[in-house]
């Protein structure tokens, strides 16, 4: 112990390797082979010195040792000297303040610190620091002792009242570091919440709004942005009630500021404001706030942007919110005054439906009348009937007047007013949704468009005579030639009618046009009504009858079974509720028809132009796969059960292809097309009979069959497979196995090379994504095939679905092994050796490694592409070229 204390003397006269020495020290004292006193005792001499930089080295090596020591290290007694020792120091001289802080940083955390060591702590630090002429780290230390002191022990300095207060508010006077800032803006509200300010809280609200507004440039560097300081400053400003007298009045003056940001944090500002103080407070600036807030909201100017704008208008719902809860028996009265302040301001926008500011007036008072049944009956009242009274309206004012009271009775329905209990409306309400189904018929799609829109809002109020007329309306536009923006809000009133009104909906509309979809033979009104059924996707009332009639409309008709596979995409690739999936995927649903029907039409060898067709069974395979991927494992496993049996030649059996019959691989060339649409998002938890032989019986049909969607089906099912599957060190010889196989298949004549490239790249992305242990040998084999003048082109892409992401392969949506970066990995082992290659290759096969070069530029930023560039060495001006074609593209 004597030789380990010795060294330990020697190494910090130095000021050498102190943390390494330190470390073994506090490995002695955990291991109880030395105690820190016997530590410090050492260190004496040092502490003792006259040479104030032998001293810091010995604090340092003292705190140096503490912070390597557990937080319950010490107890009551320990701490006491150690506390005493740090307080001692931090006067000793003023380079020792950073270390210093360290230690007290540390120590304030123990579990054993007392009260009287904290205010200790304090007692020393207020009169002889100066937190501004310390560099930013120290300053940054010693507001986290802060932070921790504010969140954990400030009732133990609560006694200390102003003094404290002084000390955290000079120690932040003048800061303008960013990130010590943004750590003061977030913890001063739960200080100032919880210590009294006293006579100081004009002088803490100065020192803190000396920043507003925040005046930050963000860089690249920058780890904090202004929007981050500017929010947690606008907290500060408006945490406690004692600031109110000198907030508002800052806000409205920075509200006089030309820059957009400054008015955008001042709006900002007084939104809390109004949100967080008295409403007394508020009500004495009201005249003042709205002066401000009309010049914003009601004039057209370059200041008035949108944003703004908007942001103005918020301001004034919250002042709005903050006077109906003004206590005193004039509330109401208050209220109405300054709503017909705002009316009166707004009126002259109002009677002039062309203006500029028309619309922009409407939205105001709408968000005015969210505010209170009160508020909103008010502005109802008046801006209906001002809008229903005019008459001999142009167009384009008939366009705004449909707008502006579709936004009225969109606030009254989210305020939950009958229309018919508005003032001056109790005769005329009716007229309002009358309006808009008059105009939803209107030839011009400018005008029937915002009827539409105002319709849908208006859905849940219509009385049944008005619903009468809206479905047949409704009805007129689905069967009619019309715009896709028509279209669009056409099926979004029939939705909305259709979440309110089911039974009418099915009775009126679909029930009464469904001989259209049974008999007609025009196949494009069959599939606008089709895709109006298919809308209805979201509602569970229509589950079943949306299933029978796309089921019925399937394989009928080569042009049927087309629209309607076109339809069921879309609705699989739009619904938001993913229960009509599990309806789809029930034991007598859409699922189990679509693969019944295809499975005996490919076995059968009937209808051609359907089983057979490439177009459609791609649809068929993106349903399947769609339906079975969101579907719990129960389910998934449910469904294999059930139809396995159909694939047993595929599942159970060795195929060599070259043995079958013409019609037999023919149905074995459409069947692994159905069988990787169900085994491709199968959750890898299910386990498969015959992995092993699957895999061998894909590669054979791909490698071997003439139809070119077989060998991609069969292709991607075996990279699933594999990614899924084959674990561990004991397939590692059926992954060498075909590779060996694949070779041999590259040099027979007699086989579709393209088809084994195809292989190749699908296996050689399902290792790479999994991150498999045999991952670099198929890619070094990847780079070699690049060189052969046969088929390197057909290897470049290869390199592409390396580089690409798959929505609907090799993807953990389809529950296959995804490493994390591995197209990071891929591109920093592949980039040089393409470089290298391309640069030594001859003129035949350079562009073979210089488009799998560019490849690897997808999604990779410039800077990491940069260092890459200069080493690319074009031989010819066509490689010149095709890299900044690539770029281009790319």
């Amino acid at each position: 112990m004597t030789h380990v204390l010795k060294d330990i003397l020697d190494i910090v006269k130095t000021g050498n390797d102190i943390d390494s020495t330190c470390e073994v020290v506090s490995k002695e004292i955990l291991g109880k082979r030395l105690t820190f006193l016997q530590f410090v005792e050492s260190l004496e001499e040092i502490l003792t010195s006259t040479d104030k930089d032998i001293r810091l080295n010995g604090v340092n090596a003292f705190v140096a040792v503490l912070k390597k020591l557990p937080l319950d290290f010490f107890i009551p007694e320990e701490l006491d000297y150690i506390s005493q020792f740090l307080c001692e120091r931090f006067i000793d001289h003023h380079s020792f303040i950073p270390i210093v802080l360290i230690g007290i940083e540390y120590t304030v955390k123990m579990k054993n610190i007392s009260k009287q060591m904290i205010v200790r702590y304090f007692n020393t630090i207020m009169p002889h620091f100066h937190c501004q002429s310390q560099l930013q780290n120290d300053r940054n230390t010693f507001y986290c002792i802060l932070q921790y002191i504010f969140l954990n022990r400030l009732d133990d300095l609560r006694f200390m009242g102003p003094d404290f207060l002084y000390c955290v508010i000079s120690s932040m006077d003048g800061e303008r570091d960013p990130n010590n800032l943004i750590l003061l803006f977030r913890m001063l509200p739960q200080f100032l919440r919880n210590f009294p300010l006293g006579h100081l809280a004009e002088e803490t609200f100065d020192v803190i709004a000396c920043y507003f507004p925040i005046d930050f440039y963000e860089t690249e560097e920058s780890k904090i942005t202004r929007d981050e300081l500017a929010t947690n400053l606008s907290r500060c400003l408006t945490c406690v009630e004692e600031f109110a007298d000198f907030c508002i009045p800052l806000a409205l003056q920075k509200l006089e500021a030309s820059l957009k940001v400054a008015k955008l944090d001042s709006l900002h500002l007084l939104k809390l404001c109004c949100e967080n103080f008295d409403p007394v407070k508020i009500k004495v600036h009201i005249e003042e706030i709205w002066r401000i807030l009309k010049m914003i909201i009601m004039t057209d100017t370059e200041d008035s942007a949108d944003e703004v704008r908007e942001a103005a208008i918020g301001v004034l719902t919250a002042l709005l919110y903050s006077l109906t809860i003004i206590k005193g028996d004039n509330e109401q009265e208050q209220l109405s005054n300054f709503l017909d302040i705002i009316l009166k301001s707004s009126n002259r926008f109002l009677l002039d439906t062309q203006a500029t500011l028309f619309i922009p007036s409407i939205k105001l008072l709408c968000s005015v009348g969210k505010t209170s049944n009160y508020a909103c009956l008010k502005i109802a009242n008046k801006v209906y009937l001002m809008l229903l009274d005019k008459s001999d309206a142009s167009r384009s004012e008939i366009i705004r007047i449909i707008e502006a009271m579709g936004l009225v009775t969109n606030m009254c329905i989210q305020m939950g007013i009958d229309l018919s209990s508005i003032p001056g409306l109790e005769k005329r309400w009716e007229e309002i949704c009358c309006y808009f189904l008059l105009y939803a018929q209107n030839e011009l799609p400018e005008i029937k468009i915002p009827a539409l829109k105002a319709l849908k809002v208006s859905t849940k109020i219509l009385t049944n005579s008005q619903r009468q007329n809206y479905y047949c309306v409704i009805i007129t536009l689905i069967k009619s030639d019309i715009t896709d923006s028509i279209r669009k809000e056409t099926l979004s009133c029939f939705k909305e009618a259709a979440k309110y009104f089911k039974e009418e909906i099915n009775r009126e509309i679909i029930q009464f046009n469904v001989n259209i979809l049974n008999q007609s033979n025009d196949i494009i009104l069959k599939s606008k009504w089709l895709n109006a059924l298919c809308s209805l996707g979201n509602e569970e009332y229509f589950f079943g009858l949306i299933s029978d009639i796309l089921s019925a409309n399937l394989s009928v008709k080569q042009a049927e079974t087309e629209m309607t596979l076109k339809c069921l995409r879309d609705l699989i690739k739009n619904t938001e509720n993913i229960n009509l999936l599990h309806h789809f995927a029930s034991k007598d649903g859409l699922l189990n028809f679509i693969l019944t029907t295809w499975i005996n039409g490919i076995k059968s060898c009937a209808n051609l132009n359907i089983f057979r067709n490439e177009i459609i069974l791609e649809d068929v395979s993106f349903v399947i796969n769609s339906i079975i991927k969101v579907i719990n494992t129960s389910e998934q496993l449910q469904i294999f059960n059930q139809f396995s049996q159909y694939f047993d030649d595929i599942l159970n059996m060795t195929i060599n292809y070259k043995t079958l019959s013409d019609i037999q691989q023919g149905i074995h060339s459409y069947m692994v097309i159905l069988l990787e649409s169900i085994l491709n998002s199968l959750n890898k938890n299910i386990k498969l009979k015959n992995v092993t032989l699957l895999i061998e019986n894909c590669i054979e049909l791909s490698t071997y069959s003439n139809n070119s969607m077989c060998c991609l089906s069969a292709s991607r099912l075996t990279a699933t497979l594999i990614n899924k599957y084959i674990d561990g060190d004991e397939y590692n010889f059926l992954i060498d196995k075909l590779k060996l196989n694949l070779e041999n298949y590259l040099n027979l004549s007699s086989l579709n090379v393209h088809n084994v490239i195809i292989q190749i790249s699908w296996i050689t992305k399902s290792l790479s994504v999994k991150g498999h242990g045999k991952m670099l040998q198929w890619i070094d084999w990847s780079l070699n095939l690049l060189a052969d003048p046969l088929y390197g082109k057909m290897m470049t892409q290869c390199f592409k679905m390396l580089t690409q992401t798959d929505d609907g392969y090799l993807n953990k949506e389809c529950f296959c092994s995804v490493k994390l970066l591995y197209r990071q990995r891929i591109f920093c082992y592949v980039i040089e050796p393409l470089i290298s290659r391309y640069n030594t290759m001859p003129e035949p096969v350079k562009e073979n490694y210089l488009i799998s070069i560019l490849y690897q530029m997808d999604g990779n930023t410039y800077v990491t592409l940069s260092p890459y560039f200069s080493k690319v060495r074009f031989g010819s001006i066509e490689n010149m070229k095709v890299w900044f074609g690539f770029k281009k593209i790319i």
